[in-house]
């Protein structure tokens, strides 16, 4: 019986190099390495195909050869870098043989390390451009600039889906779409490793929440995720296989549990799937700390990081009773040398490494990225805006004053020189003046010392003294690497809603209330710290601790501590340690919100800069809580739009946010998270300069039930039931699941305006190969250049063996058009993308009958209908 899937010619194949020289011939991976590649087998090498690779296998096999056993155990595991370069994972390399060292940072925008790079947006906005070439250049800069700051892995493109909008991580991802996630994906990851760095895919698999993910305090209190076959090939793995496609160097197992088993100890998915099916060449590299045993080398994952908890002294111990087969070692030392050899480290041909990081370079493209990613949403008019706006306009919000580069860690901070923010682009590109209220002040005020009727015991250096608030900043700095710690008794005046803050730099600072941790800042990693502890710093330059609102009673008495701890000598940067105490009173608030309701009735146009963080709040590594914006926001926008019906919103969230004043607002133009060149863009959008061209790469619910995987009546879809989450709506998230149960949406996925305005007509669908070619015009019927980003989708066939979408993207294009202009569209709807996967047979399955081909603006704005036969 002939073989008709890559697993079953696998199983029939013996798992040897003949089965993974079919894979390749099967579906060939793009050059997107800068040399020939080397894989080893789960049992032996591929065979050779040219001159090259037969030199390469013959190296690393020489190498293999002649290592020790220590030699080869360190080639597989995380160890302290002597420089101390900042970034996340370091492996020694063995110099006697000509083996580098590798450095891996933390992507997955821009390099994390020491030294500054390029901050770009973040991944979700450059989705929301549709652009593959700009993907492209994105992965270029990173790449750049990783090799001139000395690194050799990038860990990034994070390619899991946006499954559910509480993800904190949605913004480092392209979306809810396999396909769209895909090709950015794959985009991102041939930018990279052209520039000689070797990408890391991540995280492998079906990782897309944080609540019950992992504990790592106590692994065994993780929830395991159910996710059946089909979803997983329909859904998840799409993305994966496209990078695998573009020749990715590497890929990361998830933290999570997955059907029965941690994902970095299965055989199935990181083995038979990845290997196999997907025909993937590379090392697989464990998330940080997400290695539970020895059992993971032989399952698949070749790499731990950041340690040798499990693949040091216990893998040693482990090969030497016999336990672990020094094959096993021996094949994964071969998947990292293969990939060292692949981009030329052991033999001196790699791309070499540019000696200064181009800050003009990737300026341009972190500006483009923030452009061509926003997408507006609503607008009636109020943008771009008008000569009368201009002479009367007024700014409202943190993050008009401040520009919202982005949220938390994984990414490049930035040239802080290079930090303006949209008010000051404003002024600076309109040479107007323009009002500003912050609406919601997240830096604060130093809490007084009335509120600490016995003042604050600082205990630091063996000595205590007395002081009257922790207000040390400025000319009042504390000396370098001091520590010190206040406690005391706190006496708010008032009962209400009270915003606590704990700000510092030079520091690791803390804020702890009745024995509870509120918040943190200023905490440093290996050599260094950034200012992110909230989506900005405070107005005068430290971190931003920012607790979740607590509600206190006025004349009660609260025990304090306040903590800062000096950084290290090794931290960059290290300076005077800076300490404040501060919040924002429930009066202060509502003196906030009345002085922007008052500015926004006497200007002609005033507009809100709203934002979100994750967690639920402005900042933290938790999954949100509510789609609600944090900070009284809601009332903020309200209080403003009654105050002037011509208020525009801009928002500068990484996920879909509730509007309770959606009827109240009429124009909306989600930014996302801009990166460091963000205040410009913003600023070239709201004159028009820029004309937005950025679609919805997520469904926006009109309320956080309408999401399929919020529905009340499955709560085992997210917040887990008995210890298991269960992916119980299959392949219906996203827009899917909106389409099947005939969900209106506050957005849908696709969606985005334009100041100009676009036709189509004219469609074309005819058979081209195994697929389709779908052509049409789009023409610009405004008076402005712009961009339009047509979108082809598939319907289900009628009599389908399994439920299929209501409709699937199967296609789409960026179109730059000036005013008046028409252009003819020529996509193609490859055969995948009518198939679904066959859970009895394991393979694809095309079924029969015609199919509904639909072209328009969005999932739900169909502007032409044709037929596939």
């Amino acid at each position: 019986m002939p073989a008709t899937t890559r697993r079953e010619l696998m199983k029939q194949l013996g798992g040897t190099a003949a089965a993974f020289a079919f894979v390749a011939a099967a579906g060939p991976l793009a050059a997107a390495t800068p040399a020939v590649a080397v894989a080893a087998a789960a049992g032996g090498t591929q065979a050779p195909a040219s001159p090259g690779a037969a030199a390469a296998t013959r190296r690393v096999r020489g190498l293999i050869a002649r290592l020790t056993l220590d030699e080869k155990i360190s080639l597989v595991h995380g160890a302290t870098d002597p420089r101390r370069l900042g970034q996340a994972g370091y492996l020694p390399g063995v110099k006697r043989l000509g083996i580098p060292e590798l450095r891996l940072s933390d992507g997955p925008a821009g390099v994390n390390v020491t030294q500054s790079a390029t901050g770009l947006p973040p991944v979700a906005t450059l989705g929301s451009s549709f652009n593959l070439e700009l993907a492209r250049r994105y992965g270029e800069v990173m790449g750049r600039e990783g090799r001139t700051l000395g690194m050799d892995v990038l860990l990034a493109p994070q390619i899991e889906l946006s499954r559910t909008p509480y993800f904190s991580r949605n913004k480092d991802q392209s979306g809810e779409d396999p396909y769209l996630n895909g090709l950015i994906g794959a985009a991102q990851v041939e930018g990279v490793q052209a520039q000689g760095m070797l990408a890391q895919a991540k995280h492998f698999l079906a990782n897309n929440q944080r609540l019950h993910e992992f504990d790592r305090e106590k692994p065994e209190n993780s929830y395991d995720f159910v996710v059946d076959d089909r979803t997983l090939h329909e859904l998840y793995l799409p993305a994966f296989e496209a990078v695998v496609r573009a020749g990715v160097a590497s890929v990361m197992s998830a933290y999570n549990h997955l059907n029965g088993e941690w994902n970095s100890e299965q055989s199935t998915t990181l083995t038979d799937i990845l290997r196999g099916e997907l025909g993937f060449q590379g090392f697989v590299t464990s998330d940080w700390g997400a290695t539970h045993s020895t059992a993971a080398l032989e399952a698949g994952q070749d790499m731990q990081m950041w340690d040798g908890s499990f693949y040091g002294e216990p893998l040693k111990k482990a090969i030497k009773d016999g336990s672990i087969p020094v094959a096993a070692l021996d094949t994964a030392v071969s998947r990292i040398l293969g990939r060292y050899d692949a981009f030329g480290m052991l033999d001196g041909s790699r791309v070499p490494a540019r000696k200064k990081i181009d800050v003009q370079a990737g300026a341009r493209v972190a500006r483009e990225v923030a452009t061509q990613g926003a997408v507006l949403l609503a607008n009636d008019g109020g943008l771009p805006l008008s000569h009368a706006a201009l002479r009367d306009l007024a700014l409202i919000g943190p993050t008009a004053g401040q520009v919202a580069t982005s949220v938390s860690g994984e990414r490049a901070y930035g040239f802080e020189d290079r930090l303006v923010s949209p008010l000051d682009a404003l002024r600076r590109s309109t040479k107007r003046k323009i009002a500003y209220e912050v609406g919601v002040d997240l830096t604060g005020t130093a809490v007084p010392a009335s509120a600490f009727p016995k003042g604050l015991t600082r205990k630091s250096s063996g000595t205590n003294r007395t002081d009257k608030n922790v207000d040390f900043v400025g000319d009042k700095a504390l000396p370098v690497g001091a520590t010190a710690e206040w406690t005391g008794t706190f006496v708010p005046p008032t009962t209400g809603e009270y915003a606590l803050k704990i700000q510092g730099w030079g520091a690791a600072v803390s804020l702890s209330l009745d024995g509870k941790e509120l918040t943190t800042a200023a905490g440093a990693r290996d050599s260094f710290a950034r200012k992110w502890s909230s989506i900005v710093p405070t107005t005068d330059g430290l971190d931003n601790g920012q607790a979740d609102p607590v509600r206190l009673t006025g004349g009660t008495s609260y025990q304090v501590v306040v903590k800062a701890t000096g950084w290290a000598e090794t931290i960059a940067e290290r300076g005077p340690v800076q300490v404040r105490f501060a919040w924002v009173t429930p009066q202060q608030r509502t003196a906030s919100i009345a002085a922007a309701a008052k500015l926004a009735r006497r200007v002609h146009t005033p507009v809100v800069f709203a934002f979100n963080g994750s967690g639920g709040s402005v900042g933290g590594s938790g999954d949100f809580t509510t789609l609600t914006l944090p900070a009284h926001q809601d009332e903020l926008i309200t209080a403003v739009a009654r105050a002037n019906p011509r208020t525009v919103v801009v928002l500068t969230t990484g996920c879909p946010a509730t509007m309770p004043w959606r009827r109240e607002v009429g124009t909306i133009l989600h930014t996302g998270y801009v990166g460091q060149e963000g205040g410009w863009s913003t600023a070239d959008l709201l004159t028009g300069r820029a004309n937005p061209g950025g679609k919805a790469t997520v469904t926006w619910p009109k309320k956080d039930t309408d999401h399929p995987t919020l529905d009340p009546a499955h709560p085992e879809r997210y917040y887990g039931v008995d210890g298991v989450v269960t992916y119980s709506e299959g392949i219906f998230t996203g827009y899917r699941g909106f389409d099947k149960a005939g969900t209106e949406p506050l957005f849908p996925f696709g969606h985005g305006l334009s100041y100009t305005e676009f036709g189509y007509r004219d469609l074309s669908v005819r058979r081209a190969g195994e697929g389709y070619e779908v052509s049409f015009t789009v023409t610009n019927r405004g008076r402005r250049a712009g961009a339009e980003v047509p979108q082809v989708y598939v319907g289900a066939p009628r009599g389908a063996a399994v439920e299929m979408a209501v409709r699937t993207l199967a296609a789409f294009d960026r179109v730059e058009l000036r005013a008046g202009e028409s252009r003819r569209v020529r996509v193609r709807i490859a055969e995948r993308q009518l198939s679904y996967w066959d859970t009895e047979r394991g393979h694809w399955v095309r079924p029969e009958g015609r199919r509904a081909v639909y072209v328009g603006s969005s999932s739900r704005d169909i502007r032409l209908t044709g037929v596939a036969r």
